[in-house]
């Protein structure tokens, strides 16, 4: 019996991190525009759009201020990508 590669299986922070940072390419940002904006170093944001660590509340509503978006809206953008993954494991 073979197994398949496991893929990394996405989480709550790494789905916020995805969200935080398509916000910032799309904005055409790089990683040390939204340190300086938000006061984070530049290595602690990578850490949060990498899934890596669980940004606190107030960490969160931060990175929605520098972005001009709701907090409820990035927390909504991640629980629907998590729901998307997940769906399409169900899917063979």
């Amino acid at each position: 019996m073979t197994s398949s590669p496991k893929r990394d299986r996405l989480t709550l922070e790494k789905a916020f991190g995805r969200v935080l940072a398509d916000l910032r390419e799309n904005k055409g940002l790089k990683q040390i525009d939204v340190s300086v904006g938000t006061g984070y170093v530049e290595r602690t944001v990578g850490i949060i759009e990498r899934g890596e660590k669980s940004p606190t509340l107030r960490t969160m509503e931060n990175f929605a201020s520098f972005y001009g978006v709701p907090l409820e809206d990035l927390i909504a953008r991640a629980k629907q990508l998590l729901r998307y993954e997940r769906e399409g494991d169900d899917n063979p």
